[in-house]
C-alpha cells in the first residue's frame, strides 16, 4: 500500500528554501536536490514503518545524497510531512510545527 503524502505548508517552504540555497550554488545540483526528495518521499510512501520514530509519533528519513532529513506523522491513509530540514539544524524546526494535517 502506498500511503497518500501530504506536505505541511512549512516543509513546503523549507524545499523552497533549500532549492534556491543549491539554486544559487549550481543548476545541477537544484535538480539532483528535487530529485532526492521526490525518492525519499516516494520511499516514505512506499514503507513509512521502515523509518525510526524520533519523537513521539515524529518520523524521520535521511536523505541518501544530501544532508537533509524529512520528519513525518503517519496516520491511517497518509504521512503528514511536518518539516524537510538540514540535519545540522536544531531539532526545534520540526517539534514546534503542528501536530495536524492539512
Amino acid at each position: 500500500m502506498n500511503y497518500r503524502i501530504i506536505l505541511s505548508p512549512g516543509a513546503r517552504a523549507d524545499i523552497r528554501a533549500a532549492a534556491r540555497w543549491y539554486e544559487r550554488e549550481d543548476m545541477n545540483l537544484v535538480v539532483r536536490f528535487l530529485a532526492e526528495i521526490r525518492m525519499t518521499l516516494r520511499r516514505v510512501a512506499q514503507n513509512p514503518k521502515a523509518f525510526p520514530i524520533r519523537q513521539y509519533v515524529v518520523r524521520r528519513a535521511l536523505t541518501r545524497k544530501f544532508p537533509y532529513a524529512i520528519y513525518f506523522t503517519l496516520y491511517a491513509d497518509a504521512v503528514f510531512v511536518r518539516a524537510v530540514s538540514h540535519q545540522r539544524r536544531a531539532d526545534t524546526v520540526w517539534l514546534n510545527r503542528s501536530n495536524g494535517r492539512v
